[in-house]
């Protein structure tokens, strides 16, 4: 619990028969991290790479592509089963695929079977493609229809004709004067222009003979000028045309509609199904690459791996039972000099607390695991800094919803949400000792004092300010004493006294010394001569370690216990903020009868504002007091993640009792 799990270094030999069977099996059990043997070498003996199934990976390949192509189009089809409030409220249990355990060969015939039925879609999406593209066409052309309407110009005049070049197009209202002007710069008298507003838009047509088709693009390509483009097909008047194409809009409609419920169908038919293979797919193409960090000899396949030790045997059982007792498992402790990794040891409802040390850096192997100390000590600090139970309500609540809610399917989004959980009732606790309920809305608004009240942060700053350097004093020399068990449990012994046991001394020395200097009470001449002893000793020695900087060594002390004070300051924060706004919530509703309400949603805003400030700001400073003033007592970090050759079903789930 409090170090990092016992690792173990494993070396696996199987026979060759036997290299399928044992790579499913570790995948299954999933507590092997397993180490490429050519940058990891068995003393000096070299092995080759085991031949990869070629044949068998480019066939996952193709089908994982072709599943893909599938995935996209049905994906944004499947049916929703709710929402995040349904989720909370109505507890459903995800619905499993099970897994599939036989052969490659079979796997790929199973999915071609499918698949060659739901490739049906590709079809559908393509249909669906161009029917959105008529569609699309459609509405332009009707717009351009609209604009033509109640001119009693026929479309025919834009087919081609043999001697004259039609167009149609129109100009905004400030471009009015540029058809004009390109007309009297095209130097000729065989272009016609009309003109016509309509809107807020200039409606132009021009026609001319077919030798002046070359100055009549120049006017289709002017920036100014947008031309109406229709079909060869369209005749007759735009209003004629208009309605003929209203009713082509309509049956484009009909057909995506039915389009998509094709999709919808074959979603709910293929999509959990195809999801299925693509992760199986995923897993046997995983225990096929990882045969590259294997080695070789004619006949024995070798690998190495980190384990825990607490696993040893369950290992050495399953490499057993996967290849007949045909192997060897040869296993030994973990030297902290090697690249070790590391895998939390916490218990179950300490380990979603491991998420805010690994934000800092994840523990050495050898190094201890600062969770057990962290995790009691934020919530203290978190809970004495935000100091208001009615806020730890809401957010235990909303710890709570959210951790019933997606916390149930996502592990990350699951610790933060049970950490959130723990403030909240930390909060409560903590927030009713100092009788903080939105602030004095209890006993402001409803003549209620709050029950369990020992200490009122507005009331008594200086007793609060008192217990944060206290509660400082023994945070800090916590940090000194795990650094000073950490320095002897590794024999540097030297470090221990320069680094941990000097602070036992400096401190002490320091209290007597400044409390009878500023005349709070006397001491006998023996404390006070062992205490200006002992400063001198411990200033020597700091000095004698880091020459002058042994001076900012104090002064870097002192800032660090004088840094606890934040506890204070929070906590006057949250109070001061909330009373704040209950007063000016007050103030409004004395104005008149009527401003009762704007009373009421001013103080439920002004609180929620104040919450989420004063909420984040607790969080911050509470990392910080662990992150900066504890963990540099003792704590570096830097260590590597376990990472164990472990399945990841989402879609899928097998039986694993046999590989537990």
């Amino acid at each position: 619990m409090f170090y990092p799990a016992r690792m173990s270094n494993v070396l696996i030999g199987v026979h060759q028969r036997w290299l399928l069977e044992v790579t499913t099996a570790l995948h299954k059990q999933g507590e092997l991290e397993i180490l490429d043997l050519r940058s990891v070498p068995v003393g000096d003996v070299t092995f080759q790479v085991p031949v990869i199934p070629k044949e068998d990976l480019e066939k996952i390949l193709n089908i994982q592509f072709r599943i893909d192509r599938v995935l996209e189009i049905l994906e944004p089809y499947a049916q929703k089963t709710g929402n995040l409030l349904t989720s909370i409220f109505s507890r459903q249990e995800q619905q499993y695929v099970p897994g599939y355990s036989g052969s490659h060969d079979g796997l790929f015939s199973d999915i071609l079977s499918q698949l060659d039925r739901a490739e049906e879609v590709l079809k559908i999406q393509e249909d669906l493609k161009k029917n959105r593209d008529h569609y699309t066409s459609c509405e332009g052309y009707i717009a351009s229809l609209e604009r033509l309407k109640g001119t009693g110009i026929s479309l025919s005049y834009l087919k081609p004709a043999p001697f004259t070049h039609f167009i149609a197009g129109y100009v905004k209202e400030e471009h009015s004067s540029l058809p004009d002007r390109w007309l009297a710069e095209a130097g000729t008298d065989e272009i016609s222009l009309y003109s016509e507003k309509k809107d807020g838009i200039i409606l132009i047509f021009c026609v001319s003979t077919n030798n002046h088709r070359d100055a009549l693009s120049d006017l289709i390509h002017a920036s100014w000028f947008n031309q109406l483009v229709f079909p060869e097909s369209f005749s007759g008047l735009p209003d004629d045309m208009q309605k003929q194409e209203l009713a082509l809009l309509s049956e484009y409609a009909t057909k995506e509609q039915k389009l998509q419920e094709q999709l919808t169908d074959y979603a709910h038919t293929y999509l959990s199904l195809l999801q299925a293979y693509r992760e199986e797919l995923i897993l046997r193409r995983e225990r096929i690459d990882i045969n590259r960090k294997f080695g070789t000899s004619r006949d024995v396949s070798y690998l190495r791996g980190w384990v825990r030790q607490r696993d040893e045997e369950k290992l050495k059982s399953l490499i057993r039972s996967a290849t007949g007792e045909e192997c060897f498992v040869i296993t030994e402790p973990a030297d902290p000099h090697d690249d070790v990794p590391v895998r939390y040891d916490n218990p179950s409802w300490l380990a979603p607390f491991e998420l805010l040390t690994t934000t800092f850096s994840r523990p050495r192997y050898d190094e201890i695991d600062p969770t057990p100390f962290f995790a009691p000590a934020y919530l203290l600090f978190f809970g004495m800094m935000l100091g208001d139970a009615g806020y730890g309500l809401i957010i235990a609540l909303v710890g709570w919803l959210l951790y019933r809610g997606p916390g149930r399917t996502d592990a990350s989004f699951r610790d933060m949400s049970y950490i959130l959980l723990c403030s909240g009732v930390a909060d409560i606790i903590l927030g009713t000792i100092q009788g903080g309920w939105f602030g004095d809305l209890l006993p402001r608004f409803f003549n209620i004092q709050p029950p369990f009240v020992l200490i009122e942060p507005l009331n008594s700053p200086i007793l609060l300010f008192q217990i944060a350097l206290i509660i400082g004093t023994i945070h800090l020399n916590l940090g000194i004493i795990i650094g000073l068990w950490e320095n002897i449990r590794n024999r540097l012994y030297s470090a221990a006294i320069q680094e941990n046991i000097i602070w036992f001394i400096l401190q002490p020395s320091a209290a007597v010394l400044l409390i009878q200097f500023f005349g709070w009470t006397t001491f006998p001449s023996i404390i006070t001569n062992l205490a200006i002893g002992g400063g001198l000793i411990g200033l020597a020695v700091l000095f004698l370690k880091k020459g002058p900087m042994g001076f900012f060594s104090l002064t870097g002390f002192l800032g660090d216990w004088l840094s606890y004070v934040r506890i204070l300051a929070l906590a006057l924060a949250t109070g001061g903020i909330a009373m704040t706004i209950n007063i000016l919530s007050e103030m409004i509703a004395s104005v008149h009868p009527f401003m009762i309400v704007p009373a009421i949603i001013f103080c439920i805003a002004g609180q929620f504002f104040n919450l989420a400030i004063q909420t984040l700001g607790s969080v911050i400073h509470a990392l910080r007091l662990h992150y900066i003033e504890f963990f540099g007592r003792f704590y570096s970090g830097g260590g590597r993640e376990f990472i164990p050759f472990r399945e990841n079903r989402i879609y899928t789930h097998v039986n694993n009792e046999d590989y537990s």
